[in-house]
Parts: structure tokens; sequence; C-alpha cells
């Protein structure tokens, strides 16, 4: 180790990584923030990042900026042998390492309260530890976001700009609050911490080849450490890598965060929940290309000579795909890469005719749903119960693929008298929505419905199937539209609804549906608040592992959908067939 104090020379000496010497000789007691600054065979870079620190707008006897020098083999030691800086230098040299490991060394000899992580490609503006001080002083205990901006060389290409432009507009979005910081925004370039925080959790996993910084950033979000975002904290990144340099990038990125998520399996929506997010055409697109598993070199070059919407677009889907190649290397198991890219589909159904009944939007003939029970069966569905899907999404794992979920609203008398001897047979589970207060009673809620003065179930039907496996969620207790209601009506609706039902069948109330889909952010949060585990909207689509829990889609089944429909349904629900039967 050798130190630098202002305008005088260091003496350079390489001590043994793991035997490091006592941080507090020849240093001052404390210093309210140290810079950590990582390097390795980027000699040039670093000493344009240092001389860059020179102009902080924060006195220099309040920081300290720590170099450690990852067994570099260029002049890297030359260069800051050689250098004057008026404020306080110390460099670290280790043998080759890595950077988590040399920012963790960096951590346990650095002397500040505060560490500021910074990379040694960094521009830092002149008020960059000056915001980072002012905001851990207000939180006390925070990680502060700080914001990086690219600086391109002036002959970028298309690719490189597109990245350059997907970045602006991300730190854009958290400068309008238009979304709160994340966990996943904890770059090490441009990131404040509580060093005793950092010192707690055990410092950067060194196991990872890349996402160590997020992967630090969730374990301090565990702690319960508020996320900040300073947008006032800048630097600027001296953005150098080609096109081929950035997408090895994006696929380092997806295989990390395949050991991330099982590591920590609740972070699987944030990290590889938005595989079925795209749009169905790109969706089909990128399965086959990862199928063949064709080099992104390759699609950029065939791109070019197809119209396509925009550069945009086309880097959107380079970026996606290349993330996306990574954590298919990382699931060796193509039945977990299966589960990955395949999203459950939650079928909504209402009430069941017999044969003299003529089929309408919420009345299904038993016929037709016997027939669909039967295909579910044929085609090697999974049929999960909703609350096994939510067990599925609350602990972090993948339903099996395909899987799908049965519910039925409202809980009418044919739910029992038609619906429920087909599920038997098949032995499929499903959740029926009660209307608390109307059982043994009619529907009297949707005035001029086909479904108005139609019998709702009695309390000794409904025993009797959940001793038979079905299950019942709490559909209020009136069937109002939320909405419109007052604050204490909508807790006395959804905290109610699941008090009868506890009540009634002596057992936990776990899921909730919204009356005629009717919602909003209110609404969600008394759902939410009642200790539901999860609540159905009426939105229409299949459920990612993004999918919020208490907006959950589901496909509605019409009885007047023909069977082509319902086929069509299950193999592309966003894209449902709304082609009636004759």
């Amino acid at each position: 180790m050798f130190c630098v104090g202002r305008s005088s020379k260091p003496v350079i000496r390489l001590d043994p990584p793991d035997n490091l010497v006592d941080p507090r000789i020849g240093i001052p007691d404390s210093v309210p923030i140290s810079l950590v600054i990582p390097t390795f065979n980027r000699a040039s870079l670093l000493k344009v990042c240092l001389q860059a620190l020179s102009a902080q707008t924060q006195p220099a006897g309040d920081f300290e900026v720590i170099v450690v020098v990852d067994g570099s083999t260029d002049h890297t030691r030359e260069v800051l042998a050689q250098s004057r800086f008026p404020y306080q230098l110390r460099v670290l040299c280790q043998s080759n390492k890595g950077q988590p490991a040399a920012l963790n060394l960096g951590v346990k000899q650095a002397r500040g309260r505060y560490l500021l992580f910074l990379d040694d490609d960094m521009l830092a503006d002149p008020r960059l530890i000056a915001e980072h001080l002012r905001v851990q002083n207000q939180q006390q205990e925070a990680v502060v976001i700080g914001q990086i901006r690219l600086k391109l060389p002036p002959r970028s290409d298309w690719f490189v700009r597109c990245v350059a432009e997907r970045w602006r507009s991300h730190y854009e979005r958290l400068n309008r609050q238009k979304e709160p910081p994340s966990w996943t925004d904890c770059y090490s370039g441009n990131l404040s911490v509580p060093r005793a925080a950092v010192l707690r959790i055990g410092g950067f996993a060194l196991d990872l080849p890349r996402s160590y910084d997020i992967e630090l950033g969730y374990r301090l979000f565990q702690l319960n450490l508020p996320l900040v975002y300073a947008a006032a904290a800048v630097s600027v990144q001296e953005e150098q890598k080609t096109f081929r340099e950035l997408t090895l990038d994006a696929e380092r990125a997806g295989f990390s965060c395949v050991r991330l998520w099982r590591r920590y399996p609740e972070t699987l929506p944030q990290l590889l929940g938005s595989f079925n997010e795209a749009k169905p055409r790109e969706r089909l697109l990128r399965r086959v290309l990862l199928s063949w598993n064709i080099p992104p070199q390759w699609i950029a070059r065939a791109g070019s000579f197809c119209p396509h919407p925009s550069w945009t677009s086309r880097l959107q889907f380079l970026y996606d795909y290349s993330y996306w190649r990574g954590v298919r290397k990382a699931l060796s198991n193509k039945e977990t890469w299966r589960r990955l890219t395949h999203n459950t589909l939650i079928l909504m159904y209402h009430a069941f005719g017999g044969r003299e009944e003529p089929p309408s939007r919420f009345i299904l003939p038993a016929q037709r749903f016997a027939r669909q029970m039967a295909w579910l069966s044929r085609l090697g569905y999974n049929v999960l119960g909703l609350e096994e899907f939510l067990s599925y999404r609350r602990e972090g794992r993948l339903p099996p693929a395909p899987s799908v979920v049965i519910t039925i609203d409202d809980g009418y008398e044919d739910n029992y008298t038609r619906a429920f001897p087909i599920l038997r047979h098949h032995k499929f589970p499903a959740t029926i929505f009660l209307v608390s207060q109307k059982l043994g009673q009619d529907n009297h809620w949707d005035e001029g419905s086909t479904l108005t003065g139609r019998p709702l179930l009695s309390l000794a039907q409904v025993k009797e199937m959940f001793k038979e496996g079905i299950r019942f969620g709490a559909h209020t207790r009136t069937h109002p539209h939320l909405s419109t209601l007052g604050d204490l009506e909508i807790r006395e609706e959804i905290y109610g609804s699941k008090q009868d039902l506890e009540k009634m069948l002596n057992v936990p109330i776990q899921t909730f549906a919204y009356p005629y889909g009717d919602f909003n952010a209110a609404v969600t949060a008394v759902a939410e608040g009642a200790g539901f585990e999860g609540s159905c909207s009426v939105e229409s689509g299949a459920n990612s592992p993004r999918t919020p829990l208490h907006m959950l889609r589901r496909v509605e089944v019409r009885g007047t959908d023909s069977f082509f429909c319902f086929l069509m349904t299950l193999w592309s629900p966003d894209r449902r067939c709304r082609r009636k039967r004759g």
C-alpha cells in the first residue's frame, strides 16, 4: 500500500492482499466519505478520473480517494506515483482477483463513515461528492444512487448510440420521478453507502462475473436501508465499448442474474420476469433464434438488409436477445427454461347453462365446459389451484409449463350442479369467488343482465365442494363498484367478505376478485392490507412473474366463444379470438 498526502509524492509498496496493514498508520482518524476506485490496466483513463476529482466543491479535507490496483500490468503504478492531487490519495495493490475483490479491499481499508464507489472511467461532476454527502447526512443510513451519463466517441456505431439513448431515457425517468429508484439501479460506477452496512453484510460477492453491484444493492435493501436517487450527483462515463463488447456485457448480465435468482428466489420478477413482455412477433422470433443459438452480430448483419421500424426497436431486440441468451446458457436444465418462458393463464368463468338454455357472454353451456376441460387434460396442461399458483409466485418458483388456473366469479348454483361434477371428474382444482352476504339468494346486482335473478350457491353446497377440493375466494359482501365507494365502505366490503367466509368455512381466505374488474390504487391497497395473497382483475392476458399479485390478469371464457376460440386463447391470450359460435 502507498499513501499520497496532499501535494506529496507516494512511495509504492506491494502488500500481501490477505495480510493488510493497519489502515490507521499515518492516516487521520476519519473522514466523512471515502471514494473507492478499482482499476485494472487503464492508466490513462484512471489519470483523467483522478484529475476530475481535483475540481470537487467539497473541501479536500472531507474525503479520501482509495485506488485499488487489481494486478495491473501497464504503467498504472508509475502514473500514480508521479501524480499530485489536492486531496488525500491512498493506493492499494493486489494480485489480479477481479473487481469485486478490489472493491472489498477498498472497503476494508476505508476510513470514511460513508463509501462512494466510482469506476476508473468516470468523470465526476464538481458537485458529486458534496451531493452524496448532503443526501447521506440527511438520511443518516441510505443507499444513494447517483446519475451516470455516457460520453461517446465521435464515430460510435448505431448500436452504441442507441444504448446511450436508452441509458439517458432511464435516468430521465428517474429525474422526473416517473419511477422510483430500485436496487437494480445500484451501479458501482456512482453509488454511496454507509461503510458499516457494507461490512455488516460481508461486502461484494466474489462469485459473480457481473451484477455484483446490484447484488450488493439487494442485500442492503434487505437491511431496510432506503434507496435514494440523487439527480445532482452526476458522473460521466467514457463509453469506449463496441457492439460486440456491449452485447457480451448483456449476455454476462443475463448469466449472472440466473445465479442471483437461485440465491434469492424472491428476485425472480425483477431479474427474469420480462421474457414474455415483448410483442408477440418479437417474442416468437426471439424464441426461434435462441433455440438455434444465433450470435447477435449475425442478427445485426441480417437486420441491416431488412426493413425495421426504427433503430431503437432494433437495439431493444438485440440487447434483450443478448441478455436472454446469457440466461439460457446459465439454465442448462431445459425444463427450467421452458417454465421461465411460459406464462400462466387464469381462466375466468361465471355461470353454466343447461341444454335448453341459450348461451350468452356470461353463461357457458355445460357441455362446452366439459369439452374444454377434456382438452386441457388431453393437451397436457397443468391445472393449478389459484392458491398453489400464488405459492409459486410468493416463493420465487416457476410454475410447470404449460399451466392454467380455473376461476369462477359470483358463485351461482349451477357451479355446483353443472361445473362441479366435470371438475371432479378430471380432478381439476378451481377457485370460486363468493359474494359473502348473498349466499342462498339470487343475483340482484346486475339489472337487465342475463344473470339477473340467477340463484346463488347455498352454504351447504359451498361446504360440500370445499370438502372435495374446490377453493373459495372473496368477491365482496354485496358486489358493488368498489371505485365508487368511500374508504370506509371499501374496507367494509373487502375486509367484511373475508371475515364472513372465514367464519363460515373456518379456514383462511387467501384470494379476492374485484367485482366488475373495478379497482383503483386505493382498492388494491385495501385488498393487500386485508391479508389476501392475491387479487384477480378482469384485465385480459397471461401472468408473468412481474404481474402484480393484486392485479392478476385473467382471460374471460365467454359462453358465445367457439371451441376454436378457446384453443386460440390457450395458445395466445394476447390475441384472443372473439368469433362467435353460430
